[in-house]
């Protein structure tokens, strides 16, 4: 849907040169800006975590002091480590579009795009986890599954907060982003004969 649209824009730019339409760039805004949202680059986090029994040093109140001595007691060994999938997305949100973003000059066939800033967005995640090592021996109790959902979600919680506080994760995907942006409309405008400056807001 995407392609047919910027398509249709190269076209209407090359007619409208043609046939002295007032402003191309206005048609070829038209046509970018009903793409409404623009997906340019996807990247998969996995996120790795365990589950043991809880040490004494680690036990915070009386119930976890518990626990703690308890498991301590316990013949066997007891722990699992578990993984899943997050993904994270870069887009453009194409209605932040203005028409002065776009010109065409005829003159030297050359298209100067000046896209919204490019942001990322977490796309979903897997909806279970992999379970990458089990090992319960001795009189060790099974990992159940209210354990393991309270470990997803905690995991969750701690990969949105890396993100959002270390952005190498976030800037790698914008920059991946950004070059496969300028690619894509340098591919789509050189068959009209135009070449295409891109850059982008906030950069």
């Amino acid at each position: 849907m995407m392609k047919r649209l910027l398509y249709a824009a190269v076209i209407a730019i090359v007619a409208g040169a043609c046939t002295k339409a007032p402003d191309s760039g206005a048609i070829f805004y038209t046509e970018l800006r009903s793409v409404d949202k623009l997906v340019l680059a996807s990247m998969t986090i996995t996120k790795m975590a365990t589950i043991d029994d809880i040490r004494l040093s680690e036990a915070k109140g009386i119930k976890q002091t518990a626990d703690a001595l308890l498991s301590k007691l316990k013949i066997g060994d007891r722990v699992a480590a578990y993984s899943y999938d997050t993904y994270l997305r870069a887009y453009i949100d194409m209605s932040e579009l203005r028409p002065d973003d776009i010109r065409v000059d005829e003159a030297t066939k050359c298209v100067t795009i000046n896209l919204p800033a490019v942001r990322t967005e977490f796309a979903g995640r897997e909806p279970g986890m992999r379970e990458d090592h089990y090992r319960v021996t001795g009189l060790r109790s099974a990992v159940d599954a209210r354990e393991r959902a309270d470990l997803k979600e905690r995991m969750n919680t701690h990969l949105k907060q890396e993100v959002e506080e270390k952005d190498t994760f976030s800037a790698a995907l914008m920059d991946r982003a950004k070059d496969k942006a300028r690619r894509y409309f340098e591919s789509l405008l050189a068959p009209a004969g135009y070449s295409a400056v891109v850059t982008f807001k906030n950069a």
